[in-house]
């Protein structure tokens, strides 16, 4: 069995694992021979979200973890919960067609509606709240994408706006960039007590979770999928692999559709009182335009929460300090004259991929994958955690907000590594360009 990484099987110490709620503790599968409608392998977001809400509609359900609930990607995120794919509504619509476009626009964004909704009827105490995002931009063509953004939403009436240099000033805490739009449907979320909410919600829809769980292998046979564990198999007519970053070869060649790059979040220990109030002063969270981009919120206790550089390849090491450092005391210059003490950092895997989005794939009869996160994960993985419950209850993939695929294999997979290092240098050295010619337009007068 292929295992492509090596984060250690204990979950890190993060910025969410003081207010992250109770580990489950769930027992291992037992042993012999197990069945079920539904078996789902990985729990995080997405995992824990099929297994709700198949749970709900009736189903079945046995879910698959490796290591603990939440493990992942989904307990070690930056917690921001974006209305929005990635990418432009226009380039959605080119994607996909009108209809299914549309669809996928639309349900992204209701997503932190969704999340909200499964916070308030599960009673998931995991601060959430709806901040807002502040999105900055630190070049001209950036500014103008993001006004184009801002047109879009505004001609349907949603609540986002542009904010000039002067105004993004006031509500990011620093002047350094040429301006912003808010996105006042954008919220923050402890993504680790969530991911535990949505698992303790399974658990009392009925739904069987079992931790330290990892399925080492499958088989069809009489139309149905079998997949077994050290301990034990589950037989069921559906197979849903929620694995992402985390994909090894239990399904060959899934895993070379997409590159695992190592991310770091970093968490400082409470800024001084004279400080914290200037930082991000209306509760936004924020991030920018920048290749190498910044994620940045603040705790109300004055930690703040940024996003850092360090090794994507290999075994984790420590965040590079400078360049991390370095940016937020940019973005942020009254913290130039102050240490910021750090009280945690942490690392974990994103799935990127060809298209920089989300995929699902449709694998075999009754088998589907959801691959590519791409570091927008909270709201989207919910949402198609859902859609693959719908599937088990009887629709077709088809009518998933996202279109399936076929498994696409990244051709230069063997070369990724090198090539990503390559390119995150790069990225490092056109955002250093552009950052000079940001400190000439700062120069002027606002």
């Amino acid at each position: 069995m292929h295992h492509p990484l090596n984060d250690a099987p204990e979950a890190p110490r993060t910025a969410f694992t003081a207010r992250g709620g109770e580990p489950l503790n769930l027992e291992p599968l037992g042993s012999g021979s197990n069945t079920a409608d539904v078996v789902i392998v990985g729990g995080g977001i997405g995992g824990c979200s099929a297994a709700l809400h198949a749970a709900e509609g009736g189903a079945s359900v046995v879910l698959l973890e490796a290591n603990t609930i939440g493990w992942g990607a989904s307990g070690r995120n930056a917690g921001h919960v974006a209305p929005a794919t990635k990418h432009d509504p226009d380039e959605i619509i080119a994607r996909y067609g009108t209809e299914a476009g549309q669809r996928l626009i639309d349900a992204a964004e209701q997503g932190p509606v969704l999340v909200g909704d499964l916070v308030k009827r599960h009673g998931i105490d995991c601060d959430y709240s709806f901040s807002g995002i502040i999105a900055a931009s630190h070049t001209v063509a950036a500014l103008r994408a993001a006004e184009k953004r801002v047109n879009y939403w505004q001609a349907r009436g949603r609540p986002v706006e542009m904010l000039d240099r002067r105004k993004a000033a006031e509500m990011i805490g620093g002047d350094y960039y040429l301006g912003a739009w808010l996105d006042r449907r954008g919220a923050r979320i402890n993504a680790l007590a969530y991911t535990r909410g949505l698992a303790r919600a399974a658990l009392r829809a009925g739904a069987r979770l079992h931790e330290r769980s990892r399925a080492t292998r499958l088989s069809r046979d009489n139309g149905k999928w079998t997949v077994q564990t050290a301990t034990g198999s589950v037989q069921a007519d559906k197979l849903f692999l929620c694995t992402n970053a985390y994909t090894d070869d239990l399904w060959p060649g899934l895993h070379r559709g997409i590159v695992p790059v190592r991310a770091y979040q970093i968490t400082s220990k409470p800024l001084r009182e004279d400080v914290r109030g200037t930082v991000l002063p209306g509760g936004q969270v924020m991030t920018d335009s920048r290749r190498l981009l910044s994620g940045v919120s603040l705790y109300p206790d004055g930690r703040l929460h940024f996003g850092g550089r360090g090794p994507a390849f290999g075994p984790e090491g420590e965040p590079h300090w400078g360049p991390t450092l370095g940016r937020i005391r940019q973005i942020f210059p009254q913290l130039a004259g102050i240490e910021i003490a750090i009280d945690c950092w942490w690392s974990g895997h994103m799935a990127m991929n060809n298209g920089n989005s989300w995929h699902i794939h449709e694998l075999g009869p009754g088998a589907l994958a959801m691959l590519g996160c791409n570091g927008r994960g909270v709201a989207l993985a919910t949402i198609y955690g859902r859609e693959f419950a719908r599937y088990a209850l009887g629709a077709p993939a088809r009518d998933f907000v996202l279109p399936p695929s076929a498994p696409k294999r990244i051709w230069l997979k063997p070369f990724a590594q090198p090539l990503v290092s390559a390119l995150i240098r790069y990225y490092a050295i056109r955002d250093g360009i552009e950052t000079r010619k940001l400190d000439k337009h700062r120069s002027q007068p606002a």
